[in-house]
Formats: structure tokens, C-alpha cells, sequence
């Protein structure tokens, strides 16, 4: 008898199920599945495993989504942008300067990346 693979346990976290459960708000409020996962910049194998709560996105994935959305990633996740203003201000960060500053490095990262694709390699 060939020998049977015992399921993985999946670790579960907070941050995975909050966002499974947001993003499956928002897939009903965005007219479905197939009219949403484009928007989400995701492959469908990838998402699925996100909203089934045991994908384990990077920030970087986050921001991707969020973007595709049009929402900052504490919209994403279901926080107000004014609480996540509400608590930089107690640190004494200003987030709109914040977020101007990354965008601006974001930009900038994007244009160095244009300009080394864009550089021929000697042959």
C-alpha cells in the first residue's frame, strides 16, 4: 500500500482571518468573485488561499490589494483611515506626511527600476 501524506496543520493568525473575512466582504460588495479577484492584482490560486485564512501575505501583498482597491491597507483590513491617523498622531507622526513620503519612495523606486530594465546588458 502506498504511503498516505498526512495533512499539514495550518497555523492560523488574527491578521490572516480578519483579512480573509474582508476580503470576502468585499468580494460581495464588488459584484462577486470574478469581477473582484482582477482587482486585487492576485493570482486565483493565491487568493484562494488568502481568504481561506492560511495564506501567509507579506505587507507588499497587502499594499497590492489595497491599491488594486483604491484604499489604503487599514481600509483593507476594516480600520478607519482617521483611527489610523487618530494613533500615528499619538507617536507623534503625521500620516499624511507619512504617506506622501512613501509614495514619493515608492516613485522613486519605480523609476530606478524602469531605468536598469531599460539599460542594455553588454554583450
Amino acid at each position: 500500500m502506498a504511503p498516505v501524506r498526512k495533512p499539514q496543520t495550518v497555523d492560523h493568525s488574527m491578521l490572516n482571518e480578519m483579512l480573509a473575512i474582508r476580503l470576502q466582504q468585499l468580494e460581495v460588495e464588488n459584484g462577486g468573485m470574478e469581477s473582484f479577484l482582477p482587482k486585487t492584482g492576485l493570482a486565483r490560486g493565491t487568493y484562494y488561499t488568502i481568504l481561506r485564512g492560511i495564506g501567509d501575505p507579506t505587507v507588499r501583498t497587502m499594499e497590492r490589494i489595497a491599491a488594486g482597491l483604491n484604499m489604503a491597507v487599514f481600509e483593507l483590513l476594516g480600520f478607519e483611515v482617521s483611527d489610523a491617523k487618530r494613533a500615528l498622531q499619538k507617536s507623534g507622526v503625521d500620516y499624511d506626511e507619512l504617506a506622501s513620503a512613501i509614495a514619493k519612495k515608492n516613485r522613486a523606486d519605480r523609476a530606478v527600476a524602469r531605468q536598469a530594465r531599460s539599460k542594455k546588458l553588454p554583450i
